[in-house]
Formats: structure tokens, C-alpha cells, sequence
């Protein structure tokens, strides 16, 4: 299924504003990129940091934080840290501190044991030019800035690593004794259950090479007692299949065991170094990020060693909501000498139910707190409640008075992600992607702990939608029963989503409150946003002129004339270049990448209509028997290509996959691809040819 999406160029929404970002980088940390290198210690450290951003309504960053994360070890028990920094500054050169975390000769911090971590946060406030710079300069090539940790004995610095962009993906799943392969019998009279989130975030150096990566644990587990928990790994297996560890955690690795909470319900979270010298680990890293449902998380206790609870791997939907908070949003607001603000960016993760209806979710808040002086934080939630009215938590991030964030200058960042699987969040996720308006966002202080910033989630829509096209997916004008259909307008859906989080058999017709009916029939929904929808044309809608109807959720707007024909060939493209692979390798052709006389490609394309055996409308296509469509033909370069197959394509829906032999002749450079069914042809792409 995701094929399917990973075909289509979805629109992005414009935010104006103030507006939030958080880009995440690392640097692998070592004696060795020290200018001049530092010999004679076996220490190494990983940062990952975390940039916090803050832009004007112009899109410039006028201030933000970065969070420092640095696991290190191999220095001398009791070593003494004085300095952490980010520099300016290339590899092989020293350049000046321009963020610093406050560590320093007269504010150290000491390890016992040589090794850890350290986590603290630097700030770039508005008035520090030079720190703001530095954000914007790391925005634009981090691999001009450095990492470096210094010590009493290497006051100019002992481990350093340049700034590495990366790229993370939030994987999911639901954990549970059923799940476990050739179980004990007593395994079966256990109630116990789980839900864990995997984030798994990798670096690239200057060469594009995976240079660094890390995979966080977060488990949220139910036992019906205390329980010793004796390992949490991820196995690089499918389901139904044992297989062995690729990526463990600390448990039944570092302390052999790790108690549970009182009464055997709490929560596990690891943050775990990949170990590159690893191959099974580095292997399973890369395979978390492109084949995750071949991977499960497994949670052994001293009574079931061999796993008390498992979960194959999701990947989410990712969904996104800017908002500026501030004390004059609050129903009572706080007294004039705390008026504050926060620019803030909650994401949402979500795995969907068949339906559509969000299953579970992880919401991540990412709020940059302006405030006029000292504050104590002791709550961040999510509320239900219109723009007048106070509501009750229905999501706690768990900041609390017991765990207050304590803020000396007023300026900085909080980020916190929590894992939602109670009803009365679940029943928030699901209102508040349809009608985020209804929602809102708090943070509370020890002074005002009735909320002292707040916002709605966003305004939601507020009309009825308007049609202003309709469209294949692929571009040209017609589409073609079963085919991909992008419907263009405004006020069509309130939040923007794809499937990515969906797992079932038939796409559904409802996403984010959002229907769609073509010819009066229901059409099941790939891909929404306020202002395109993409769906699958239904097999049996009627030919010529047909009615594109859309419902916001909230209402039913005017419709709209869309072409149906029997067949509308539409070749997907990215850039212009149709989107094709080499079946030898499934590489995607590219300029890098040409294809040659004789290749074997995998050319994708919509609108080629109803196949042998025949497609339902919303049916996720399987793998047999092959769903033949009626004869293709396809041209490169003017010359005709021997096709060799055109299917729909397994695991999609709306999307075709033809078969054909590159033929010889075809100049090099970019060659013209036209497809054809019958008369109708497909828009024109083009191919990089060698």
C-alpha cells in the first residue's frame, strides 16, 4: 500500500506566522578530528542534537535552542568536563564557540565512571547574534560546525565530531502474548499487553554513507503483576517466524534484569547506540527504515525467556500542527507581569484501524517558551475544549509538580512524546485530526497552574469545501475507473494525512472526517489536505462527465465535472522523470542511475482501467493470480519497447506496473517515454538513457 503514496507529489500547506521547526543532528565524537589530533586516550563520544528553531512570519529564524545529547566513554574514572559546545568551523580546523550549554571551568560536571551521558540544553536567544547565526548556518550545511567536548586535562577539547544531517522513522506496533510463535502453554493464560514505539535515527556523512545511528525504545507495558523483566530487543524476523536478536537494549544486556513498576504496568525507555562493526545491526537498521513489518519488538521475562510479548513492526502516518500559544488565549489570563508566548509544533504519529479511525498514536510537543523572567514549568497537555472553554486532560506528557522543568532565563524549549492508548485520548486523536479546532494545547506553571500559554490545535475548516479541479493523479486531464484521481480546491479537510499508518485489505472511505463520492459512489481515500485529495476512482462508475462531490467532515460543498474514461493512461513522474526501476536491482533510474538497451524496467502509471481478474473498488492488489489490464504499448526515445507485462501493481491501489525491455538505438541523455492503451496516450515523461 505504501507504493501507492510514495508515487504521489503531495502538496505542502503554507503557514504564515511565527512558525516552529526541530531539525535533528549528530556527530560522532573522537580524539582523532581534534585539530591537532589528541593521542594517548581511549575516549569516543556520540551527540545527537536537537535544533530548535523559531522563524518570523518571514521565514528568518530569530531565535531557538539546541539540545545536547552526548553519550561518551573510555575517559579515566572521575574526569572532570568543563566545556560543551557547537563551533564554527570545517573539519580539520578550529573555529570559535558559538553555541555553549553553560559548562564551563567554574560549572563542571564530573563522571565517576568514564562513561554516560550528558543531556543539557544551550539556548540561542534573540539578543545573541552569533548563536542565531549559528542556527541558521547549521540549517544550511551543518558539516561547517562542530561538536567538541573539553575536560580539565584537555582544556582546548578531547572528542569532536562535525555536525551530520540524518533521518528518522517512527515505527509502532501492538504487543501482545498472541503474537509470540510456539508459545508455553502457561503463556496463554497471561494477560499481558504492550504497545511500542521504535524511533530509529540515522546520520549521513559528506559522501551520503551512513556514518552514525541510534534506535530509541519506548514500551508501555500491562503485566497483572510485578514482573522482572530479562530483555527487550528487536528480531529481524516476519510474523509467524522466531528469529534471532539484531538490536538489543540494556535489559538482560547491561544489569541483567529490570524490574517492572508496582503492579506490573509502567513503561521502558532505551535509547541504543547502533554498534557499526556490527554487521546484523547495521543491516537491521536500514531495514527498520525500508522493509519494517520484517522486524518485531519482543519483551522476555524470567518466566517466559523466550518472550512474554511481541509486536511486528508499523510504519505511522505523520501528521503536524503549528501553533503560537499565548497568555492572552487563555480563558482566565494570567496577570500582565507573566504574559508569555510559545511557538510550537505538535506532531502526531498514528497507526490506523481499517476504517481509518486512528488505533494508537504518539504525539510529540515541541513548544519554545518565550517567557519575561524565570518560570518553573509543572504541566504540558492536551485539552478538549473550544477556543472559550476550559477542557479536561485528555493527553499528559507527565511534566508535572512532582516533575516540574525549571527555566532561569524564561527562554528555551520544551520537547517531550507520548504514547497515547487510553480511550480518552484515542477519542482526542480521532476529533482532533477532523475538527482540530475542538482541541487545545497548555502549558501550566507552578504560579499559574491553570495554564499560563495556551492555543487551539488550529482553526479548522471554516466553509464549505470548493472544487477548482480534478484530475488524474499522474496529470493528465482524464481519469479511468480504478485509476488515482487528485481532486484540487480549498477548506477540504481540516488536517492532512496519507495511509502510511493503515494496514488492511481495502482502503477506506472516510480519512480525517473527509468522504469523497465520484458518480455517486463512494471513492476510497489514498491522501488528504486542505487542498487536494487523492482517491481511487471506483470500478464501477459510469463513463463521460461524472459529479466530484467532497465532504470536509464538517460540510458538503458544490461539485465538480471530471472526464471518466475507460482508459486514461498517466505515467507517474518525480521532476519530469518518469518513475521507473530496473527490475535487476529495483533501482529507481535516474541520471546517476540510466538505463541501458536490454534493461528490464518497472514502469508505473495510472488510468489503465479494470483488469483480468477484475479489481474491487479500494481492494489492496495482491499477488496472485497477476491483475492483467487490456494491451499497453510503450515508447522511449521514439523507439517502441517490447512490453512484456502490465498488471496492477501488488500491494497498491490505483497503481500499475508494466513491464518492458529497454530497446536499443535510444540516444543517450533524457528520451521521451510515451505510453498508449488503445487510442488513448499518457502524458509525456522522460527517461535517462546511457
Amino acid at each position: 500500500m505504501h507504493k501507492t503514496t510514495a508515487l504521489l507529489a503531495l502538496c505542502a500547506l503554507s503557514v504564515f506566522g511565527k512558525t516552529a521547526e526541530t531539525v535533528t543532528y549528530r556527530a560522532v565524537m573522537s580524539p582523532a578530528n581534534e585539530v591537532p589530533a589528541i593521542t594517548g586516550t581511549n575516549a569516543t563520544g556520540v551527540a545527537t542534537l536537537r535544533v530548535h528553531v523559531v522563524r518570523d512570519d518571514g521565514g528568518q529564524v530569530e531565535s531557538g535552542s539546541v539540545d545536547f545529547l552526548v553519550s561518551y566513554s573510555g575517559f579515566p574514572a572521575d574526569t572532570t568536563f568543563t566545556g560543551l559546545h557547537i563551533h564554527g568551523a570545517p573539519a580539520g580546523v578550529n573555529g570559535d564557540v558559538l553555541i555553549n550549554t553553560g559548562l564551563s571551568g567554574t560549572n563542571t560536571l564530573v563522571s565517576a565512571t568514564g562513561a554516560g551521558t550528558i543531556d543539557r540544553q544551550a539556548p540561542a536567544r534573540p539578543d545573541q547574534a552569533a548563536a542565531v547565526a549559528a542556527l541558521r548556518g547549521i540549517l544550511a550545511n551543518p558539516s561547517q560546525y562542530y561538536a567538541n567536548l573539553h575536560t580539565t586535562v584537555f582544556p582546548g577539547g578531547v572528542i569532536r565530531g562535525q555536525l551530520q544531517r540524518t533521518e528518522q522513522v517512527v515505527l509502532m506496533g501492538f504487543m501482545s502474548t498472541r503474537n509470540e510463535v510456539d508459545p508455553p502453554p502457561a503463556l496463554a493464560n497471561l494477560n499481558a499487553s504492550g504497545l511500542a514505539a521504535i524511533t530509529a535515527i540515522r546520520s549521513f556523512d559528506d559522501a551520503g554513507n551512513v556514518a552514525s545511528a541510534q534506535v530509541v525504545f519506548d514500551i508501555n507495558y500491562s503485566f497483572p503483576e510485578t514482573t522482572t523483566f530479562t530483555g527487550l530487543h528487536i528480531h529481524n524476523g516476519p510474523a509467524g517466524v522466531n528469529a534471532g536478536v539484531v538490536i538489543p537494549t540494556v535489559v538482560g544486556g547491561g544489569p541483567a534484569s529490570v524490574q517492572s513498576a508496582e503492579g506490573g504496568t509502567g513503561s521502558l525507555s532505551y535509547p541504543v547506540e547502533i554498534n557499526f562493526a556490527n554487521q546484523a545491526q547495521k543491516d537491521a537498521l536500514n531495514g527498520l527504515f525500508s522493509n519494517p513489518a520484517g522486524y518485531y519488538a519482543n519483551l522476555h521475562t524470567t518466566q517466559f525467556g523466550g518472550g512474554a510479548i511481541r509486536a511486528q513492526l508499523r510504519t505511522t502516518d505523520r501528521m503536524t500542527f503549528p501553533v503560537e500559544m499565548s497568555s492572552a488565549k487563555e480563558v482566565a489570563p494570567p496577570a500582565p507581569s507573566v504574559q508569555a508566548s510559545g511557538t510550537a509544533l505538535l506532531t502526531v504519529y498514528t497507526l490506523r484501524q481499517v476504517d481509518g479511525d486512528i488505533l494508537t498514536g504518539r504525539v510529540v510537543f515541541d513548544v519554545n517558551y518565550r517567557f519575561p523572567g524565570r518560570a518553573e514549568f509543572s504541566g504540558l497537555h492536551i485539552h478538549n475544549g473550544i477556543a472559550t472553554v476550559n477542557g479536561g486532560v485528555t493527553i499528559n506528557t507527565g511534566l508535572s509538580g512532582s516533575a516540574t522543568v525549571v527555566s532561569e532565563t524564561g527562554i528555551g524549549n520544551i520537547m517531550r512524546a507520548v504514547t497515547v492508548n487510553t480511550a480518552a485520548g484515542l477519542a482526542t486523536l480521532n476529533s482532533l485530526v477532523a475538527n482540530p479546532e475542538r482541541h487545545y494545547v497548555n502549558l501550566h506553571t507552578l504560579v499559574d497552574p491553570g495554564g499560563v500559554i495556551r492555543s487551539q490545535l488550529a482553526t479548522g475548516v471554516t466553509g464549505n469545501p470548493s472544487l477548482t479541479g480534478a484530475a488524474s493523479a499522474a496529470g493528465p486531464a482524464s481519469v479511468a475507473p480504478a485509476g488515482l484521481i487528485s481532486i484540487y480546491g480549498g477548506n477540504l479537510a481540516a488536517v492532512g494525512t496519507n495511509l502510511d499508518g493503515w494496514a488492511g485489505d481495502t482502503v477506506p472511505a472516510f480519512l480525517n472526517g473527509v468522504q469523497v463520492t465520484i458518480g455517486g459512489k463512494s471513492a476510497p481515500i489514498i491522501y488528504v489536505s486542505p487542498g487536494q485529495i487523492n482517491a481511487q476512482v471506483p470500478v464501477d462508475v459510469g463513463m463521460g462527465a461524472q459529479q466530484v462531490v467532497v465532504n470536509n467532515g464538517t460540510s458538503t460543498g458544490p461539485s465538480f465535472m471530471a472526464t471518466v474514461a475507460a482508459a486514461a493512461p498517466a505515467l507517474f513522474t518525480a521532476s519530469g522523470s518518469a518513475v521507473a526501476l530496473k527490475s535487476a536491482d529495483s533501482s529507481l533510474v535516474t541520471s546517476d542511475n540510466p538505463a541501458g538497451a536490454g534493461d528490464i524496467l518497472l514502469i508505473y502509471a495510472t488510468g489503465l482501467g479494470q483488469t483480468r481478474p477484475p479489481l474491487a473498488t479500494g481492494a489492496v492488489v495482491g499477488n496472485q493470480p497477476p491483475a492483467e489490464t487490456g494491451p499497453v504499448t510503450v515508447s522511449i526515445g521514439g523507439q517502441n519497447a517490447d512490453v512484456m507485462s502490465s498488471i496492477a501493481a501488488p500491494g497498491s491501489v490505483g497503481v500499475y506496473q508494466v513491464t518492458a525491455r529497454m530497446p536499443a538505438g535510444v540516444a543517450p541523455g533524457n528520451a521521451a517515454v510515451v505510453m498508449r492503451m488503445g487510442a488513448a496516450s499518457s502524458n509525456t515523461a522522460t527517461l535517462a538513457v546511457r
